[in-house]
């Protein structure tokens, strides 16, 4: 069953649909339309050192599908522009196997 539509932005990244929403003001969430790719991350008014991306879905690059999930990684510096640019940013940090990720083992407090 594809991803809801309905209140979510759209954006195409490599080729490929994504969908993004704010999610209760505390999560930026980004999901693929077949929903195999989907992760969150904190929006918090609190700054949480360090800020960390929730992988959720069953596709992440360098994660094998058989990891139980959520797993949890330390977050790519985003940028101040706008929440399109955090999108892309996350996107491309997710997608992108040359960089190396620091994992985290133990569910995040703010969670």
């Amino acid at each position: 069953m594809p991803a809801r539509t309905k209140g979510r932005a759209k954006c195409d990244f490599r080729g490929r649909p994504f969908l993004w929403w704010v999610d209760g003001d505390r999560y930026l969430r980004i999901t693929s339309l077949d929903k195999k790719f989907v992760i969150a991350y904190p929006m918090g008014t609190e700054p949480v050192a360090p800020a960390v991306v929730e992988v959720i879905g069953s596709e992440f690059p360098g994660v094998a599908d058989s990891e139980e999930r959520p797993l949890w990684f330390v977050a790519p510096r985003l940028p101040t522009t706008s929440m399109g640019a955090w999108v892309h940013q996350l996107l491309a940090w997710s997608f992108d196997m040359s960089q190396k990720r620091e994992r985290v083992f133990s569910r995040p407090r703010f969670l």
